[in-house]
């Protein structure tokens, strides 16, 4: 089982069974309906103002560790659970209940917060933060199978990224295309496995950013052809640029432009904000002073593949 430092989480959990007196239980509750605690399950809480600086991604871990806290048994965290435990990005609402393995014949049952796939426990499994989890291939083929393609892709491109991409809050991993089919053919279901493929087909590690990969999904929808990806193009400067999307046939280089992209310490690189934004405004300037066509777009366009399609071609593609 490949391992993490675990974190002390569990010391900003307050479960009520843990309360030795009425007069305790008692103190609590009135701490709760002043709003100094929030439930994040059944039986388990957490301070609102540690709940209100968490974002969704983090809310969903939270939501999972609860239920470990809680549980009699050790769990197994699947599904978008585990995506959340492996930081892969996930594009839309948190689903409120967990998700987790269990045995053919466990006999536990799912409930409003815990959804129980009875389909079997793998042999391999990580943990993270000392959550069992399914392994990152796993993880990518189960949400494969249940979620949106465009999801999914986003997941799987991601996925693949880590292995030149690490990041130091997970197991390390060297995950590769051919990995993620044999886990695939290795899974007992085959409910959702032809949807699966698709996306394993599809997925591409050098999509560098969730919009990067929605982006591509609406590509493929709206059938416009198909970009180089994370392709180096040559300013009037004569500086080499990296840019998201680019097709050679067509002069055009396109880049997704999401609002994070300004505000994310990997992108800033120790700038502003502001000196980012400046430093993007040149880049470009110096990419369309070359000759070659530049669009941005940002989510609203990613996310339709009819506006992308027309935004693409107001640009130049055909």
């Amino acid at each position: 089982m490949v391992d993490t430092i675990a974190e002390d989480w569990r010391e900003h959990l307050v479960l009520t069974r843990e309360f030795l007196t009425p007069g305790e239980r008692q103190q609590f509750f009135s701490k709760c309906r002043r709003g100094e605690f929030v439930a994040v399950v059944r039986g388990v809480y957490v301070q609102a103002e540690q709940w209100r600086r968490m974002d969704s991604d983090a809310r969903h871990r939270t939501r999972a560790k609860a239920t470990a806290a809680r549980a009699e048994h050790e769990l197994v965290f699947s599904h978008h659970s585990a995506v959340a435990l492996w930081r892969l990005p996930w594009v839309g609402q948190w689903p409120s209940v967990v998700h987790v393995l269990d045995e053919v014949s466990s006999g536990g049952r799912s409930n409003a917060s815990l959804f129980r796939h009875t389909t079997g426990v793998p042999g391999l499994l990580a943990s993270i933060e000392g959550l069992t989890v399914t392994t990152l291939a796993r993880t990518v083929v189960d949400v494969a199978r249940v979620a949106t393609f465009g999801q999914a892709v986003t997941i799987a491109d991601a996925a693949l990224r880590r292995t030149e991409h690490p990041l130091e809050l997970v197991p390390r991993t060297f995950l590769t295309r051919p990995d993620l089919f044999r886990e695939l053919d290795a899974v007992p279901l085959r409910h959702g496995s032809a949807k699966a493929r698709a996306v394993l087909d599809f997925a591409d590690a050098a999509a560098d950013r969730p919009g990067e990969s929605m982006s591509r999904v609406s590509m493929l929808k709206a059938r416009l052809p198909s970009p180089i990806l994370q392709a180096k193009v040559v300013g009037a400067s004569g500086r080499v640029w990296i840019v998201d999307f680019w097709w050679p046939d067509f002069n055009l280089v396109g880049e997704f432009d999401g609002r994070l992209k300004y505000s994310d310490p990997e992108f800033l690189r120790g700038r502003t904000p502001e000196l980012a934004l400046a430093d993007e405004k040149y880049r470009e300037d110096d990419i369309r002073a070359a000759g070659h066509g530049m669009s941005r777009w940002g989510w609203r366009i990613a996310l339709s593949p009819g506006l992308l399609r027309a935004h693409l071609i107001t640009a130049g593609l055909r």
